[in-house]
Parts: structure tokens; sequence; C-alpha cells
């Protein structure tokens, strides 16, 4: 018997560029030292300065390809090992979480490059030993309703725990692929029925919160049979909206007040955790009940904390970096999900911790 590993969230922060040449900033970046800061001016005290530390601060002259390679792309070989890993954008809206997560054609997000890194990952396997199968399924959380992107349907699909204690949704569509065109064939048109709309900050403003969701199964083709079953978890938070700056009404208003509603929780989440109360409150909103592995659970997890460096975007930042800093404080206990196969032909499932030992 072994101790179970467990490690912290993983925070780093982004800042955008600034959209115009001449907009005065409020963020000051120090990328050279031992822990990488980010600095603001306090607002309750004008003669000092705000100082946050992370693991990794990236500035406007960060590349994709730069932050994929620094933050992310180690992490891609824990789920053929049956563990799960996390990478999540949190901002404000406005700041860059979609452009960091999806990016475009010619300069892709971090999703696209994590699947183009996994199937060149899988290339590199003994196929001879090996076999893998990758599955991956996408959705939104739109006004509190969970919503299939590859199968569109108008009904909210519930979000179950199964005898393991492993959250799913029911009724939600899997699609194999074995290659990164497989993948770009099946997103390209899901990515098109998510929701989005023009608000004052945001020409193409995220009304939803998506999750790409992987599951890789590594299967031993000779003896002692054993199957490696890992997750990946891709998320693209909406960002929180101040109403009065967006210019919301009508529909816009109601989707910001669930969008608002589930980052709310998403921070009584983080309090609960870090406060180690005896109840967490993950079934108050849907994005936190589908964040539970992530958040607490049993993933290694990497929150990519968007920013707008203008000043007319202060209070934004100011509130951002502080949830940033708590989410830091998060403990997750990583384990493995090995089924070995007995000679009865009966599957046995048991937890691995990451250096596997049974638990």
């Amino acid at each position: 018997m072994g101790d179970k590993k467990q490690t912290k969230v993983k925070v780093v922060v982004r800042v955008r560029p600034q959209l115009k040449e001449n907009s005065k900033c409020c963020v000051v970046t120090n990328t050279e030292c031992e822990k990488p800061t980010v600095e603001i001016l306090n607002h309750r005290n004008i003669r000092e300065n705000l100082l946050y530390d992370f693991s990794s601060v990236y500035d406007e002259t960060c590349g994709q390809q730069y932050i994929y390679n620094n933050s992310i792309k180690n992490l891609l070989s824990k789920p053929l090992n049956g563990e799960n890993i996390s990478i999540f954008a949190y901002g404000p809206t406005g700041a860059g979480k979609t452009h960091t997560m999806l990016g475009s054609p010619a300069d892709p997000g971090m999703i696209p490059r994590v699947i183009n890194g996994l199937f060149q990952l899988l290339s590199t396997e003994d196929r001879l030993q090996w076999k893998y199968t990758v599955t991956f399924s996408y959705l939104e959380i739109y006004n509190e309703k969970v919503q299939d992107l590859l199968e569109p349907a108008s009904i909210d699909l519930p979000i179950r725990e199964d005898g393991d204690r492993n959250i799913f949704v029911a009724g939600l569509a899997e699609k194999k692929i074995s290659s990164f065109d497989d993948f770009k064939n099946y997103f390209g048109p899901a990515t098109n029925n998510r929701t989005v709309a023009a608000t004052k900050l945001n020409d193409r403003s995220s009304r939803s919160h998506s999750i790409v969701m992987l599951k890789i199964k590594k299967s031993a083709l000779m003896p002692p049979k054993r199957e490696y079953h890992g997750k990946i978890y891709l998320i693209d938070l909406a960002g929180s909206e101040d109403n009065r700056r967006t210019g919301n009404q009508g529909i816009r208003l109601k989707e910001s007040g669930a969008i608002n509603k589930s980052l709310f929780v998403l921070g009584e989440v983080v309090d609960a955790i870090n406060n180690n109360q005896p109840r967490i409150p993950y079934r108050n909103s849907k994005l936190t009940r589908l964040l539970q592995d992530s958040i607490g659970g049993s993933c290694h997890s990497l929150m990519i904390t968007n920013i707008a460096p203008e000043e007319h975007y202060y209070y934004d930042t100011y509130c951002t970096l502080n949830f940033a800093s708590k989410s830091k404080k998060i403990v997750n206990t990583n384990t493995a999900c090995i089924k070995q196969l007995q000679n009865s032909g009966k599957v046995f499932i048991t937890s691995f911790s990451s250096e596997g030992i049974c638990l």
C-alpha cells in the first residue's frame, strides 16, 4: 500500500496584447524571476501595488506554441498511464480565452495542439505490445443546460454518477478518432453549433462554457492483460461579465446571469475546498458538477488565466487574479484507472496511485 500522489492545481497567467496602441495599461509582468509575477495597482491604496506570483506568466510576446511547449506538452503522457488531465481557460469576457483554447487556422490554440500532440505521441508507442483507442465528446453548458455539440438536440442532458463515483453525461455522443484529421472533421462543424453573440466588449463573445472530453484506452496485447483508462478535459469557460459595460439586454442579460452564477459557484467551490469545509457545493451548478474531477478531484489540472492589460479592465483583472491565487492552493489527488483482465475473463477495476501502487 502507498500514499496517493497529490498535486496542486497549476495556475499560469496569460496577458493578451493591447487592442489599441495608446490605451492605458494597468498590468506589469515580470517573467524573468524565479517566481514569475503580475503586478497591478491597489485600488484601496494607490501608494502601493498588488503583487501575484504564479507557475508561469506569459506576456503579449508569448505565442501559442511557446505556451503549449512550456505548460502542456509534458502532461500528455499521463492519460496513457490511466491518469486524467484537465486544461481550462479562465478570465473575463474579452480577455482572450477562446483564442487561447481554439486559436485560428493560422495559429491554432491549445485544443488542436493537444489533439495533434496526443496523436504524435501515440505514433511513437510500441504497437506490438499496445492497442490504443481514442474517443471524444464535445458539449456546452448554455443557460444551465448541458447540450451536445456533436449531435445537437434541444434537450438538457442529465449529469450522473456511476458506481465508481465517476461523473458522466448520459446520452452524450462519443466519436472514435484515429488521427488529427478525424478530429478536425467532427470538431469544425460542432464548433459552429456553439452559442456566441456580440456584446460591447467582444464581437463574438462565448455565451456558454464548452468542454471537449477525450477518453484514451491503452490495452495490452500480451499477458498480463491490462487496460489503462485516461481522460483529457479541454475547457473554454465563458467570461464573467459586468452588464453595465457589455450593454446586455434581453436574452444576452439572461445568458450573462447564467454565466455569472456558474462562475460564482465555481468560486464557492474553490473557497470551500481551501477552507476544508465538509460539503463542497459541486451540485450547485452544472459547470462545477462537470469540473468535479478537475477542481479538488482526481486530475492533473492546469488553469490558464487570461487577463486584459487595459486600465478599463482593471476591476475584472483584479477579481481574476484573486481567484487564480486561490485556485493554485487547491490540491488534487491523482490516481490511475487500470482494468486487470483475469484468466476467468472477468475485468477487475483497480485504482492505482500515480506511482503505480495499488490503493
